[in-house]
């Protein structure tokens, strides 16, 4: 499934990067893989929707839809870095662990947050356009009979 997405775009490659960042992690850290283990199944969950947003943001040329994209891809560009630094702590140093635990938990939060609203408006898009195809054919209708 990974393959594919980086096969896909910008999102699809930093979401691919980020996934062997947690599979990395999780072999180094003890203390963080379960946390590790749920972040890896969320990325699972939304790698078809990545997929979408990224093949939605290439066919469109609105400005708004390429900045969810950049914003998501600066957002998984960020959780591997937090990913690596997490790995990189010894097993001491509890305090930071604890703190790399709590940050990707809200990374994981704001993930599927992000990705929500962006099928949301994916969806209001559709439904816009859908309506406007229905209202032309009714014209065409109306116009026939």
């Amino acid at each position: 499934m990974i393959a594919e997405v980086v096969a896909g775009g910008a999102l699809g490659l930093a979401l691919g990067v980020l996934h062997e960042a947690v599979k990395t992690a999780k072999d180094r850290s003890v203390t963080t893989r379960f946390i590790l283990h749920r972040l890896e199944a969320t990325i699972d969950s939304i790698t078809p929707l990545v997929v979408q947003i990224d093949k939605f943001s290439e066919e469109m040329e609105d400005s708004s839809s390429r900045k969810v994209n950049e914003r998501l891809k600066l957002l998984l560009e960020n959780a591997v870095s937090l990913v690596e630094e997490n790995a990189e702590l010894r097993r001491r140093n509890v305090r930071k662990k604890f703190r790399y635990m709590r940050d990707i938990k809200e990374f994981e939060a704001k993930l599927r947050w992000v990705v929500g609203v962006d099928v949301q408006v994916n969806q209001l898009a559709d439904i816009k356009e859908l309506k406007a195809k229905m209202s032309e054919i009714r014209t065409k209708f109306d116009s026939t009979n």
